[in-house]
């Protein structure tokens, strides 16, 4: 029998799909498992061995890291996985299962680099490519970056000197500067865009309110300092408040809705307010948030000023 070009480009082609259709079949079952994936990585701590959630995260890293490329080729075929990855991707990076009392300062800044790798592959292999992605998973991408961006802490919580440092600030900080690279910085205005537009206006209102709530609790202290998870949670936001309006600054100009200027220029006054805190670190981070404001303070209109048109 002799072998014809035809019949090889059909088995090539058959080889081909048969593989995605296994590539597929494989990625589904693993997100819809709730035994054997979805079930450890929402307990998490909770699990009996810490080795079964780290196991299980890594594993669907390297999967979906193959994964994903045939899965945005093949959109179509994989309508059903988006809502199961991002339910998956939720209650890993905000488990009900809180660390243990007893886990070392080390490993959780192991663990927490474990977030950051999750929050790095959104970045890579699905914010990137955000148009073959549907938009409602995007749009619960983005709310997840957001929730992750300020990791709060109980107002009234007094926390020790090493429980203080349980904070995810590394963690936040990514999901803050993630959220911020598919913000503002693209050259056009898409759809895309305007998922992150909305995302940011909600970062700033929650910058404002962590912001104010520190000033009245710092009033209301008194003398008694706030406890370390505040002062680094405030240090942060105001870290946050100060990459945001630079990013701002550096962005096309008909990328940045008016609404988004307004709000940070409502938050000068709030931000005024905490320069009679005693805490160095919020001093430090608050003189670099109001120079960002020098570009935003310019001179009235003379006319304008004068009552005349």
């Amino acid at each position: 029998m002799k072998f014809k070009p035809d019949n090889g480009i059909a088995a090539l082609t058959w080889f081909r799909s048969f593989r995605r259709h296994i590539l597929m079949s494989l990625i589904k079952n693993i997100l819809a498992s709730q035994s054997a994936f979805r079930l450890p990585l929402s307990y998490k701590y909770g699990c009996p061995s810490p080795s079964t959630w780290m196991l299980v995260i890594n594993s669907l890293l390297s999967i979906l890291t193959i994964g994903l490329p045939v899965a945005r080729k093949h959109a179509s075929s994989f309508n059903g996985m988006w809502s199961e990855l991002a339910q998956t991707f939720e209650e890993f990076l905000f488990s009900k299962s809180p660390s243990l009392p007893t886990l070392s300062v080390e490993d959780f800044q192991r663990d927490e680099a474990i977030d950051c790798k999750v929050v790095q592959l959104i970045r890579d292999d699905i914010l990137s490519h955000t148009c073959s992605m549907p938009g409602d998973f995007v749009k619960k991408i983005m709310q997840l970056l957001n929730k992750g961006s300020i990791h709060a802490t109980p107002s009234d919580q007094f926390i020790d000197t090493e429980s203080s440092r349980k904070l995810r600030e590394e963690f936040a900080k990514t999901c803050f500067e993630t959220l911020l690279q598919f913000s503002f910085i693209s050259k056009s205005q898409s759809e895309e865009g305007s998922i992150t537009k909305v995302a940011v206006l909600s970062l700033l209102q929650r910058c404002q309110d962590v912001v104010k709530k520190y000033v009245e609790d710092e009033r209301l202290s008194g003398k008694c300092p706030l406890p370390r998870p505040r002062l680094a949670e405030m240090a942060s936001v105001l870290k946050a408040i100060t990459t945001l309006i630079s990013s701002l600054k550096k962005a096309p100009a008909g990328n940045v809705e008016r609404g988004v200027w307004n709000q940070v220029i409502q938050l000068y006054p709030s931000l005024v307010d905490c320069t009679t805190s005693p805490s160095p670190s919020v001093c430090k981070a608050l003189k670099d948030v109001l120079h960002e404001y020098k570009d935003l303070l310019q001179p009235l209109n003379t006319a304008t000023q004068n009552g005349t048109v």
